[in-house]
């Protein structure tokens, strides 16, 4: 993976564990995810969403692209600081 905190890699190997336990990814789809995430962490333009728009508020239309890759690479560490808290909270209460 590229260059990550030691914290955005246990939220992630905490995440990843949970989904292939869950089913929701095999091995291999997991491969894939971090072969994706890899590239998505890579500094310069965003190579995964270019070309994509979204639409916000009153149906404006944007370009998808992060272009900076700190801002995708502080993006997805509190997408799996969240899961993984809510997975080891979830843990403990099954454990009651």
């Amino acid at each position: 993976m590229a260059t990550v905190t030691r914290k955005f890699r246990d939220d992630f190997d905490t995440w990843a564990v949970d989904r292939v336990r869950r089913g929701e990814f095999t091995p291999a789809d997991m491969e894939d995810f971090k072969e994706m995430l890899r590239r998505d962490l890579t500094p310069g333009p965003d190579q995964l969403r270019a070309g994509y728009t979204v639409i916000v508020a009153a149906g404006v239309e944007i370009p998808a692209a992060i272009d900076d890759h700190e801002e995708r690479y502080l993006l997805w560490a509190d997408f799996f600081s969240i899961e993984a808290e809510a997975i080891r909270i979830n843990t403990k209460e099954a454990q009651r």
